[in-house]
Order: C-alpha cells, then sequence, then structure tokens
C-alpha cells in the first residue's frame, strides 16, 4: 500500500468521525423550549368601576380616570339651617397622572329643613402647562340663617335671596418659585337680605329688605407644594387674599376683607400623619353683618360666632389602620372680637374637639372619604367628608 493510499484512507477516517460526533451532539441537545405566552387581561366591567382588582374593595379611581363622577350626598347636619340634603357629583381628574394639578368639577345642589336652598357649578384646575392655577364658580339660592348679636345669646334669623353669585381668581406661578403663585380675585353677587323684625335692630336698616350689588375684584399671594390637592398627607397651602368692594366695581356698599390661612400636612411615621390649621380674617366698619368674619371649625355651627377679625386654629392626627381605614382626631381653638361692629360682641376663647374615620374611596388617585362628629359649646354636630376636612378653606 502506497503511504498516498494510507494518508487517504486517514483522512477519510478522520472526517467520518467528525461527522458522527456532530450528529451525536445534536440528537443529545435538547430543542429550546417555547416562550410561555402570557395571559390575556380580563375585560374590563362594570365592577371594574367600582371595586379595586388588587383587594376587591369599593373603589371608584377607574370611574373618575374614564371621566365619571363620585355622587356625594350632602348630608347636611348644620344645626344652624335644621339639615337638608342635597347632591354635587364631582368629577376629579388628574392631567399627565399628577396628584398635584387635580381638575376638580362640582355640580350640585341641596335644601335644607328652614327652606333655604342652593345649586351651582364650582371648577379649579389648571391650565397653560400648569403655570397658571384657576377657580371659577356661578350659582344662586335662597339662605335663611341665624346671626347672633349683641352677647350671642339671642338669635336673630334672616333671609339673603341670591339673584345669582360668581366668583373667581386666576394665579400665576412665580417664576423664581412655582410654589408660590399671585393673582387676581373677582367676587360679584346680586341679593336681597330680608329680616322680619329689622324694626328692632334699626342699624341693620342698611341690610335690609333691600336688593343689594356687591362687587369686589382683589389680588392674592399663595405658597402650594402639597402632594394631593384633595386630600393632602403632605405639604403646605398657604395664603393671603384681599378682596376691595367698591362702586368702582358696581358694589352698593365700599368695605374691605382680608383673610390669612395656612394649612400644613407632615407625616410623623408610617402610619400616623399630623396636619395644622390656621385661618384670621378681618373687614372694616363697612361690611355687612352676613358678610363679616366667622370662626370656621367643626363643632361650631356656621355664623354662631361672628366679629370685624375672627380667628380659627385646628389641629388632627390621623391613625392609618390599613392601606384603606384610617381614624382621625382633632381639636380646635376660635375666638371673634367685635371691632368697631357694635352689632356683635367679643367672643372670648372657644374650645371644640372630636373624632371621625376615613376610608380610601379612590386608591389610584388618593382620595379618601369619610364621617367627623365634632362637639363644640352647642353640643355634638356630625360633617360628612370627602377629601380634607378643610377642603372647603384650602385652594
Amino acid at each position: 500500500m502506497t503511504r498516498s493510499s494510507q494518508t487517504s484512507r486517514l483522512g477519510a477516517a478522520v472526517a467520518l468521525a467528525g461527522l458522527l460526533t456532530a450528529w451525536t451532539a445534536g440528537a443529545e441537545e435538547t430543542p429550546p423550549a417555547p416562550a410561555p405566552v402570557p395571559a390575556p387581561e380580563p375585560a374590563f366591567g362594570w365592577r371594574d368601576l367600582f371595586f379595586d382588582r388588587e383587594d376587591g374593595a369599593f373603589d371608584l379611581s377607574n370611574l373618575l380616570q374614564r371621566g365619571g363622577f363620585v355622587p356625594v350626598p350632602v348630608i347636611i347636619t348644620e344645626p344652624a339651617v335644621d339639615g337638608g340634603f342635597g347632591m354635587v357629583a364631582q368629577f376629579v381628574t388628574f392631567p399627565d397622572g399628577d396628584p398635584r394639578y387635580a381638575t376638580r368639577r362640582m355640580l350640585g345642589g341641596a335644601k335644607t329643613g328652614n327652606g333655604s336652598y342652593g345649586y351651582g357649578y364650582m371648577q379649579t384646575g389648571h391650565m397653560l402647562d400648569h403655570q397658571v392655577r384657576y377657580q371659577i364658580g356661578i350659582g344662586r339660592g335662597d339662605l335663611t340663617i341665624a346671626t347672633y348679636p349683641g352677647d350671642g345669646d339671642r338669635a336673630l334669623t334672616y333671609t339673603s335671596a341670591y339673584d345669582y353669585a360668581i366668583v373667581g381668581s386666576a394665579y400665576w406661578h412665580l417664576p423664581v418659585d412655582t410654589r408660590f403663585s399671585a393673582g387676581p380675585r373677582i367676587n360679584f353677587r346680586r341679593l336681597e337680605t330680608r329680616l322680619d323684625t329689622s324694626e328692632v335692630f334699626p342699624a341693620l336698616g342698611r341690610d335690609i329688605g333691600r336688593t343689594t350689588t356687591l362687587g369686589a375684584a382683589g389680588f392674592g399671594l399663595h405658597f402650594d407644594d402639597r402632594d394631593n390637592p384633595v386630600t393632602p398627607t403632605r405639604g403646605l397651602n398657604a395664603y393671603v387674599n384681599a378682596d376691595m368692594y367698591n362702586s368702582a366695581f358696581g358694589s352698593d356698599r365700599d368695605f374691605e376683607l382680608y383673610t390669612a390661612a395656612g394649612y400644613y400636612f407632615r407625616p410623623l411615621s408610617e402610619k400616623l400623619r399630623f396636619g395644622l390649621m390656621g385661618k384670621l380674617s378681618t373687614a372694616d366698619s363697612g361690611v355687612p353683618f352676613y358678610l363679616a368674619p366667622s370662626v370656621d371649625l367643626r363643632g361650631v355651627e356656621a355664623n354662631r360666632v361672628q366679629g370685624q377679625r375672627a380667628l380659627s386654629a385646628e389641629a388632627q392626627l390621623t391613625r392609618q389602620l390599613s392601606d384603606r381605614w384610617a381614624l382621625d382626631a382633632f381639636a380646635g381653638f376660635g375666638e371673634a372680637w367685635a371691632g368697631d361692629k357694635t352689632f356683635f360682641s367679643d367672643s372670648g376663647g372657644i374650645v371644640t374637639g372630636g373624632g371621625g374615620f376615613r376610608y380610601r374611596i379612590a386608591s389610584a388617585l388618593g382620595i379618601d372619604a369619610g364621617l367627623d362628629v365634632a362637639v363644640g359649646p352647642e353640643g355634638p354636630i356630625v360633617y360628612i367628608q370627602f377629601g380634607s376636612a378643610w377642603s372647603r378653606g384650602m385652594d
């Protein structure tokens, strides 16, 4: 056998061995498993508008995010108007998903036990790429309520029939610090005030039995860094407002109203939160008695404590029991000073307190609702809350 023949056979053997090795290795390899097919998302149904998929609890996040509204019953427990009932449709949306820039649209009405009624529309939100914060509202109604002249022991009931009332404001964020904002305010109303026993109080003659047009222009300086404008858990909302009622703005009466207020929220621990509210209002001697500053606290009837100046302060502790439920306890202090308004007298210090519960009604939006029971000088008063108990005073 020649050397070339041996070399040829050796090459063939090596090639055959290589082919066998490759075939054996390929036979032993396990083919790759197919990628798992994700389970399809359950179809969105009506139940998802009212219940959370995560915990199955009652929740209105999806309803609000899809343009729906929360029908909030207005169960009026205010003794000053003999209680009552109403309904407000609250549309709350968060453009761009940012809870700091909530838009609230409220449409509703109510009627009370003493014949008072009212209806209207209010909207608050942001525009121009969040650079301007605005508020506008319009409504009409008939309000019968008591005021307490002199030493406050005798109630004087009067009725204000509002042909219309319009309020509005626009605050531009300051370039140096967007948490600050400033801008103009308007307040315009046309009403007639009636009092059957006005002859007993001749000083009220200029405010009683005639149709009055009140027009004001003003200015406000605001600071706001709350994490959520509906149910804040941290941050500060503070403002100073000045409203000048003058004939130049269509007003039959000339007077000025000034308000300074602050609302502070801070977590103390994972389960405990603290809140503090302070408000001081003052007016000059020309203010009508029905617009005079009043103590604004849970546990004090509306207009029960009025004067030319009024101070209100309240502190609150909230204990989170679970992701949904929380308890709150609060205490307040208020005082009114008569000043030049001889119709009123100094109230002295007023102390209030109470407690309640909250339920996270829209977890994705951080909105709470609940109930408070407050005790003041005249006894207990029940309040139904949507969002913070101080929402009405905050911007």
